[in-house]
């Protein structure tokens, strides 16, 4: 039984690893979570770390750019209510956690 290196939700890939995977630029993956189409997790560096499901949604927004669809349209299609969420909750985190690493 071969067991996985990491599952699905782990963030393990890089911007410019998953931007070369789904065929993008790692500008448009950088619009794409502005947009809170997708919302990568952060490194303590803030590096943006993508996962496997990430790269699934990321194929799907590429595919509904490529048919025409706007970013406003997708956010109808593939419902990011709960992605704009997570992302305002991460970036409040991140604020919260601004220059507390290194304090004595």
């Amino acid at each position: 039984m071969e067991l996985p290196i990491h599952g699905p939700d782990e963030p393990v890939y890089t911007i410019s690893v998953m931007a070369r995977l789904v065929g993008v630029s790692t500008q448009v993956l950088r619009i794409w979570e502005r947009e809170c189409l997708v919302c990568p997790a952060r490194t303590e560096k803030n590096n943006r770390l993508y996962s496997e499901n990430d790269f699934y949604r990321l194929v799907q927004i590429r595919d509904l750019t490529q048919k025409g669809i706007n970013l406003a349209g997708i956010q109808a299609i593939l419902g990011t209510v709960e992605v704009r969420y997570i992302h305002s909750n991460r970036s409040k985190a991140r604020e919260n956690n601004y220059g507390q690493g290194r304090r004595n």
